[in-house]
């Protein structure tokens, strides 16, 4: 059944209409053309959806209908006409048709293909093999390509606004629908342009300089093509947030999480093309529809797995890859001997790569045929560098990376590996682990860490990097201006601090200036998202002050400190617990409070 995919509108000076509830309109049985609508298929923020068959032949379509509390408005009754406009000048199998739209009238409409599938929405719950995602992938390019080459910016891609229809032999079609909010980047007499500094889209499809409300072009899609790859691909987008506002600002800030970390098996091709595609600058990404296609393409194209490699007698061997540091060198003849070191070139596809390698193993004669394989020897790699591994791959693609062997490449990537050596185990900690400070450590010491590793990680971005080098850099610098809008504020570091949780970072907020005010409405909000800690609390510091009262300090601290775990910013708790355990670090007697005596 068809069904119909509202945009999402993002203005802050604009609220979304109300929907009409259904008992407002009776549409069925209506007259649109030659058509009479059937049945209602769904309802948006802007109209109906109705199916309609024609007055004298079996062909049944889709009638879009404008809110009759809309009407009124011309500003939407014109963004209603140009959507219908915009698909209409668009003739393409991939994107929806328009057969005809009424402007006139009190009711605004216009009809469309009635197609039969689901919605990508409905199979993206869950991440998809890597060759139908690009299959997918390959068709919206195609429907992008077409309403580009007409000047049109979709500007709302996303899998609610692509539908998959039965094609020819079974094959699913892709059909690109909803140009309610594109772009026309050249206007025709009497069309209306599309207001600046409103922010238009969905935010998690939403490119940077979208986000921003600047200007969009081509290449805003394919951002928001790379947002769907690695959506089908991962089962997850690449920025999410509580709200909308941490959603835009992680598509400004952040780099995506490298999509083999999330789903291991994704061909590194593949997220080379959708990592490219979510570049945060225009000019990084695919230049067109059509570059990007291309890409898609050679991505899983089959490649070349053997080659050869010449040794330091100038004797060339067929070679293949076995493993991540593994060659097998094929020969008849004598190996050379075990654990011996052998200089090497790799005669690869995309050029030669020279390298060193330890033979670990042969291969006899004798061995070959029981084994069903040829005779020879395997080598070890000694150079197993990211960097190296990204060269190889490239090379063995059939791809010419940039210098290839250039002495200052290799320069800059030792460079930068000597700043991320530190970095990276920490990626994964908290934002005090990442930063190296002690979690009662106050905002000065907090702030200086922040400055200093910053200032380290930002001359990297000016290297020529490899992409995992250059992807862990982008992480970094986001966490550390995470770190330093969190740990660097007292509320927002006392919320961090809960959630941890961390009664010295909170009591570090308290001696730093926070108010008891603060620290209570902090406390609020945190029980608001813990309803059912509120009651352990109480019983856990109960239990804390009647060990006290026996003086059984110890016992004590314990109650206390389980008090804290389940609601960190109890007042009372922090203060019994801090108290009694700077006592006990003092070597002096616990004081028990005259109401405990």
């Amino acid at each position: 059944m068809w069904l119909a995919s509202w945009r999402c509108v993002v203005d802050s000076n604009t609220c979304a209409p109300t929907l009409p509830p259904s008992s407002c309109e009776r549409l069925v049985g209506h007259r649109f053309g030659s058509f009479v609508a059937l049945r209602e298929l769904g309802r948006g923020g802007m109209g109906t959806v109705l199916l309609a068959e024609h007055a004298l032949i079996p062909k049944r379509v889709a009638v879009k209908v404008l809110h009759r509390h809309l009407a009124e408005e011309p500003e939407l009754v014109a963004r209603f006409l140009a959507e219908a406009r915009a698909m209409s000048l668009v003739q393409h199998e991939n994107v929806v048709s328009v057969h005809d739209f009424e402007a006139h009238g009190e009711r605004p409409w216009f009809v469309m293909e009635y197609l039969e599938g689901q919605s990508l929405a409905d199979v993206a719950r869950e991440p998809l093999a890597p060759r139908r995602v690009v299959e997918l992938l390959l068709q919206v390019c195609d429907a992008l390509g077409a309403a580009h080459a007409h000047g049109i910016i979709h500007r709302d891609l996303k899998p609610a606004n692509l539908y998959l229809a039965r094609g020819p032999q079974g094959r699913e079609r892709v059909k690109l629908l909803d140009f309610g909010i594109a772009k026309r980047l050249v206007l025709q007499e009497g069309e209306t342009p599309t207001r600046t500094g409103v922010l238009m889209g969905t935010p998690e499809f939403m490119a940077p300089e979208q986000c921003e409300g600047g200007e969009v072009d081509a290449r805003t899609d394919l951002y928001a093509v790379g947002v769907l790859g690695y959506l089908l691909l991962s089962g997850r987008a690449p920025f999410t947030g509580t709200n909308a506002a941490q959603v835009l600002l992680a598509h400004l800030r952040q780099a995506p999480r490298p999509l083999q970390e999330v789903r291991p098996d994704t061909p590194p091709a593949l997220a080379e093309v959708v990592l490219r595609a979510l570049a945060k600058r225009p000019e990084e990404r695919f230049s067109s529809a059509a570059e990007l296609r291309a890409a898609l393409e050679a991505a899983l194209a089959p490649r070349p797995s053997t080659f050869t490699a010449r040794g330091p007698d100038g004797r060339e061997y067929p070679c293949e890859r076995v493993g991540r540091t593994g060659l097998f060198l094929r020969t008849g003849e004598p190996s050379p001997p075990l654990l011996s070191e052998l200089p090497l070139v790799l005669k690869l596809p995309g050029g030669e790569l020279p390298c060193a390698a330890r033979v670990v193993r042969h291969v006899s004669a004798d061995q070959a045929l029981a084994w069903n394989m040829a005779p020879g020897f395997a080598v070890e790699l000694r150079e197993a560098s990211p960097s190296f591994q990204h060269t190889l791959s490239r090379l063995l693609a059939g791809e010419r990376p940039v210098a290839v062997a250039s002495p200052a490449a290799a320069e800059a990537s030792s460079l930068a590996e000597s700043v991320l050596r530190e970095v990276r185990p920490r990626m994964e900690g908290d934002l005090y682990a990442f930063l190296g400070v002690p979690r009662d450590a106050d905002s000065d010491t907090v702030r200086a860490r922040a400055r200093a590793l910053r200032e380290r990680l930002e001359p990297l971005r000016a290297l020529a990097l490899s992409p995992g080098q250059g992807t862990l850099t982008q992480r970094a610098l986001t966490r550390v201006a995470e770190a330093w809008h969190v740990l660097g504020h007292l509320e927002r570091r006392v919320a961090y601090d809960a959630e941890l949780p961390n009664p010295e970072g909170i009591l570090r907020c308290l001696s730093s200036g926070l108010t008891i005010t603060a620290l209570e409405a902090c406390r609020q909000r945190f029980l608001a998202r813990h309803p059912k800690t509120q009651g352990h609390s109480v019983l856990h510091l109960t239990t804390g002050k009647a060990y006290l009262a026996a003086r059984r300090p110890t016992e004590a601290l314990a109650a206390f400190e389980a008090a804290l775990r389940v609601d960190p910013l109890h007042l009372e708790a922090l203060r019994s617990w801090h108290s009694l355990r700077s006592r006990l670090r003092a070597g002096l007697e616990p004081e028990v409070p005259r109401s405990l005596r």
